[in-house]
């Protein structure tokens, strides 16, 4: 049983904890959280489409709870507007929606700019294997520095694939993580572009 409030508190005395402020307060949070949460979740998991996303409902319940406890404060909530569950579901669904639509922008994002790379790479090689003195295209390469010829002789030149070459680099302590090593990449076949045309204008 929660100090200070009934086993099966009602709206009104959650809403009044909050304002009481103090010991209260935590305690309306805490009824708050074990009359609701099992409804939330059900409510967002429902509109997960199923995806395994990082956020969890878990964590949209907490900051709906946290946007809750503020609207309450501030006065822009009052059980006049909503009951607390269909308040909060209202929350739930705002933050949820937000969540997944700035994912599935990352996601768009992270596809396009994946694209270019593979596009700059290909146009790259193909460069490179269309042209008679092979050692001077070779020279350019080197004039990029120790970590760009890496990892364009990794990937042009004994063909491993960008997860292999990310593992190597990553080991081998050139790089911290995979995605500093696509930056790189990305960087040194612009350069290499950015060379060859100049050269052959």
């Amino acid at each position: 049983m929660i100090l200070g409030l009934p086993k099966h508190p009602s709206d009104e005395s959650i809403v009044e904890g909050i304002l009481a402020g103090g010991r209260k307060e935590h305690e309306a949070l805490i009824a708050l959280y074990k009359k609701f949460h099992v409804s939330l979740e059900r409510f967002i998991v429902h509109r997960s489409t199923g995806r395994d996303y990082a956020k969890q409902p878990e964590d949209i319940i907490w900051e709906a709870i946290e946007a809750f406890v503020v609207n309450v404060k501030k006065g822009s909530f009052t059980l006049k507007d909503a009951t607390l569950e269909t308040y909060l579901k209202s929350i739930c669904k705002n933050l949820w929606f937000r969540y997944v639509s700035q994912e599935t922008s990352r996601e768009e994002r992270h596809n396009r700019y994946m694209a270019e790379w593979d596009k700059l790479e290909d146009d790259v090689n193909d460069m490179l294997i269309e042209k008679e003195n092979w050692e001077y295209y070779i020279s350019l390469v080197n004039k990029l520095g120790r970590n760009c010829r890496q990892i364009l002789e990794m990937r042009l030149v004994d063909g491993l694939s960008m997860q292999e070459v990310s593992k190597k680099l990553i080991e081998n302590g050139t790089f911290e993580n995979d995605q500093t090593v696509r930056n790189a990449k990305s960087k040194c076949l612009k350069k290499i572009m950015e060379m060859i045309s100049s050269n052959h204008q």
